[in-house]
């Protein structure tokens, strides 16, 4: 992965996105509350420190745009947020330029909007020639393009303009036999420091690859946690976040040995695995069931349940306050160094180092003492995730 420049410890880095009516709002909305997210972590640890990402807005024509109404930001969020009132120390050029795109009919119409954006070319330029990084969504890829920021890097645009992209690309120097075979360019890639997504729907995944890139990476990543899905941490949240003696709406397990066996391994995930117990409970031969569930999901039921603990123990070190021993012993892993062992298996961290880096939640507990929860329907409680009371999460 390309490293954007490196920043002292002092630093903000600071995002441009290029705003102008017209312009794609849920690609820019996408890049701000990533943005938002980031600092919001970043708070958790030290809230009275500078907010590591600060953001601008600029016009198609390089002059300062007012902030668009994408959402009227909170007063504690609102110093990321360069205006003119900001100080003047921000440095001119900024770490990435982001061009959200417009929502356009055809290709002359990307035409215009390359055209009233010709005064930002040099910019970007100057922005990859000085360390910084690009980032181009939907039809704002034609910019880069335009400005000669795609030669010889592989690139993603969208399929209904991408003769238009790749026709400014041309006029800046890349001819066709170095393109990517658009057919086959996935929803947004990278190539030295230069972003692009083909469709709006990227935007906040690719934000997050940008941020693995720089000095912040470990709080992206724990913004990654939060926005991408993950079908395993999902799974268990939802079992954890049942209160003691809760029922299911629908309590019939679907058909199917292998999906009987996995819902049995989610609600008892601290149980002691045991391929007899496990089979029973699927309806099948224990045989049977290791042949079935290894060609389903691609490993054996007890490395399924080996993820599955971890992924709860991530959960609950990243939001709780609960002691890393009674973690380990509550998804599973009785013996410290076993769960020590199984962790930094599956994460390449131990899970300490994995609480410091990542947590989600301040250093104190805000609303009084925290019982452990308890894995296994009728067996105890967990946080409730949509709960704003919810010990160490943020408020």
């Amino acid at each position: 992965m390309p490293s954007i420049r490196h920043l002292v410890p002092r630093d903000s880095l600071v995002f441009e996105i290029v705003w102008e009516p017209g312009s794609l709002g849920s690609a820019a909305q996408a890049v701000v509350d990533v943005l938002r997210l980031i600092n919001g972590i970043a708070a958790l640890e030290a809230p009275t420190a500078p907010p590591p990402l600060l953001w601008r807005w600029v016009q198609c024509d390089g002059r300062p745009a007012r902030p668009p109404a994408l959402g009227e930001l909170p007063a504690h969020e609102q110093s990321g947020l360069i205006t003119r009132r900001s100080p003047a120390a921000y440095r001119e050029i900024a770490d990435v330029v982001v061009v959200p795109g417009w929502m356009v009919r055809d290709g002359p119409e990307i035409d215009q909007w390359v055209v009233r954006s010709s005064a930002l070319t040099s910019h970007l330029q100057q922005t990859l020639a000085q360390g910084g990084a690009l980032l181009g969504v939907f039809t704002g890829v034609a910019l880069l393009a335009a400005a000669g920021c795609l030669h010889q890097r592989r690139f993603a645009a969208p399929w209904p303009f991408f003769v238009s992209v790749m026709r400014h690309a041309s006029a800046s120097g890349l001819g066709a036999a170095e393109s990517v075979n658009w057919s086959d360019a996935p929803d947004w890639t990278s190539d030295r420091s230069v972003w692009t997504c083909a469709s709006p729907v990227a935007t906040t995944e690719a934000v997050l690859d940008l941020m693995g890139a720089t000095p912040l990476t470990d709080l992206a990543s724990a913004a990654r946690d939060v926005l991408i899905p993950a079908p395993l941490r999902q799974a268990v949240t939802v079992v954890h976040a049942r209160t003691e003696g809760s029922r299911l709406a629908r309590n019939r397990l679907p058909d199917g040995i292998v999906e009987r066996a996995r819902q049995w391994l989610v609600k008892n995930l601290a149980t002691p695995f045991n391929a007899r117990t496990l089979a029973k409970a699927a309806a099948t031969s224990p045989r049977t069931l290791a042949r079935h569930f290894l060609a389903t999901h691609g490993i054996s039921a007890h490395s399924y349940l080996e993820r599955l603990r971890v992924e709860r123990a991530c959960l609950l070190l990243q939001t709780t306050h609960i002691t890393v021993e009674e973690i380990g012993r509550s998804s599973g892993l009785e013996s410290p160094s076993t769960f020590r062992r199984v962790f930094l298996k599956h994460t390449g961290t131990l899970p300490g180092e994995y609480r410091r880096r990542y947590r989600l939640r301040t250093q104190r507990p805000r609303w009084g003492s925290e019982a452990l929860p308890q894995p296994g329907i009728g067996r105890g409680s967990a946080p409730d995730m949509s709960d704003p009371r919810t010990p160490g999460l943020p408020s």
